[in-house]
């Protein structure tokens, strides 16, 4: 891992490598950032990009700030590192904490094109993407039609799931926002919940549901599949025998440690790698050679549920297959793998 410390602000970058080959990766923002997630995160995101063969390294920022000083320290983090990303060798995404306001100096020097900042349906284009990508990677394993499903972590790409699995049959009946979680066994209108998003926010819960639970007890919800992504190491070994879902799909980076993962399989539950499940957004930032929001859409379904079904029905978990692969693909051009898989501490 490299690290780079800031001088002009409090923060700083984790490549996965060093500064051989362009990096892809999230800043986040809060009064205290781990290195050690941020190393994490680097590493999923390497990982996510080697899967499909792209010669990109993952990376993580971390800018330490208090919510009042974090405007300017958004400021100088961008001006200090406007050379990287002007040359295409730090491409960043906001993360927790940060908006696209926060990043806007770097969004316009980067080299990427429009799709990586464009709003679809209301969505940044990376939260759609990565939505619509993780309901392909569960679709490919089977058919949404008829299935319960819960969605974790409904404010971040929520309303792209919700969506593109209302839109297969599949049926919410159970989601969580950072203010708990609600239940509804008849299922939730998924028009009424983007209103009540935009209208409230995390807040929303009360609107749509008279009860609202603890945000921990999504992860026993009487669903078929449950999507989740909130955070890092979100199902343990602690958590995870209370899972009733047969899939887990990833929304965002490795939202299971490894012992969680070895449970929830052991228990019949598939889980799915997040290097391809939540790889969705990722191609906002490197789309493949084509034109307009309707083709990156059904490329992305294409590309991932292809790759879903090459590592599903293996003789190892789809996690360590896809792993393998992209194991395969870093050693066409690196001597030596980078140490430790992606799964959450």
């Amino acid at each position: 891992m490299a690290l780079l410390k800031l001088e002009s602000t409090d923060a700083f970058v984790v490549r996965d490598f060093d500064d051989e080959v362009p990096a892809l990766g999230i800043v986040r923002s809060a009064p205290k950032i781990l290195q050690s997630g941020a190393k994490e995160l680097a590493r999923s995101q390497t990982y996510q990009c080697a899967v499909f063969d792209m010669k990109i390294q993952g990376a993580s920022a971390g800018v330490n700030a208090a919510p009042e000083d974090r405007d300017a320290a958004l400021a100088g983090f961008c001006r200090e590192l406007l050379p990287l990303a002007s040359s295409g060798a730090l491409l960043l995404d906001p993360g927790k904490g940060v908006d696209d306001a926060g990043l806007a100096d770097l969004f316009a020097a980067d080299p990427r094109g429009e799709a990586a900042r464009a709003v679809v349906e209301g969505l940044s284009n990376v939260a759609h993407l990565t939505g619509l990508g993780a309901v392909a990677c569960a679709e490919a394993v089977g058919a949404l039609d008829g299935k319960k499903i819960a969605i974790d972590n409904y404010e971040g790409n929520g309303p792209a799931v919700a969506r593109a699995a209302s839109e297969r049959g599949a049926k919410v009946v159970a989601f969580s926002t950072a203010d708990g979680a609600v239940v509804n066994t008849a299922g939730f209108d998924v028009a009424g919940l983007e209103e009540a998003w935009a209208a409230h926010g995390s807040a929303m819960l009360g609107e749509v549901a008279d009860e609202v639970l603890p945000g921990n007890r999504l992860l026993g919800a009487d669903v078929d599949v449950l999507f989740a992504g909130s955070k890092m190491g979100l199902v343990n070994h602690h958590g995870a025998p209370f899972v009733k879902a047969s899939l887990l799909v990833p929304t965002g980076p490795i939202p299971y440690t490894t012992k969680g993962a070895l449970v929830l399989e052991a228990q019949g539950t598939t889980v799915l790698p997040d290097s391809v499940a939540a790889a969705g957004g990722m191609f906002a930032s490197m789309p493949p050679t084509i034109e307009g929001q309707a083709a990156l859409d059904a490329s992305v379904v294409d590309l991932i549920g292809t790759l879903t079904g090459l590592i599903i029905g293996r003789e190892q978990m789809p996690i360590l297959e896809a792993c393998h692969r992209a194991e395969s693909f870093l050693k066409t051009w690196r001597d030596e793998l980078p140490f430790g898989r992606p799964f959450a501490a």
